[in-house]
């Protein structure tokens, strides 16, 4: 096999010169260099385009769109402040009522509980409600309250009927409202 190479090396260097054959070494090195250059055009073409997709979803690449950099206690506090006052406690169980009646449920009572922790900023009131109703209505109803109030939570909603036949379902169902501290 090295006879041949050697073969092969002294009639290539007998037929085309020194020069040739340098030439040659030039021309085999700038077509490795070239096919290499034209792989590194396309991959910077590939991430260029995925730099451009990161951007895009990346909102402080948008000029228009303001960046603020808060410490964790201004989180913090911008967080609860998105939650309405305690004071609105009122006006929330009177929309409970509204969307109670415009669903024919009766609501007789309720049992309410306010969870105020001293180092926590928010407050939480609980309110269950006895009914009965069908159903439908229940779970219109609790939609309605669900989609009226943002900061409240169903927490539980247990049905039961008392026989097969009937229409009606005991249900007890609590919802969580969170407010802020005044």
């Amino acid at each position: 096999m090295k006879l041949k190479m050697v073969g092969i090396w002294r009639r290539m260097f007998r037929r085309i010169g020194l020069l040739g054959v340098v030439a040659g070494m030039f021309t085999g090195g700038a077509m490795v260099l070239g096919t290499w250059a034209l792989l590194l055009d396309v991959q910077g073409v590939a991430l260029r385009t995925q730099r451009q997709v990161q951007t895009a979803s990346d909102p402080a690449s948008h000029p228009g769109v303001p960046i603020k950099r808060l410490s964790v206690g201004q989180h913090i506090d911008e967080f609860v402040s998105t939650f309405p006052p305690l004071s609105r406690n009122t006006a929330d169980l009177s929309e409970v009522f509204k969307s109670a009646k415009r669903r024919n449920i009766p609501l007789p009572r309720g049992d309410y509980q306010l969870k105020n922790d001293i180092n926590a900023a928010l407050v939480v009131v609980t309110a269950t409600f006895p009914m009965t109703a069908a159903y439908g209505p229940t779970k219109e109803f609790a939609a309605d309250v669900l989609r009226a109030l943002p900061h409240a939570s169903m927490d539980e909603l247990r049905m039961t009927r008392s026989a097969a036949n009937l229409d009606a379902l005991e249900t007890s169902i609590r919802f969580s409202f969170v407010y802020r501290k005044s």
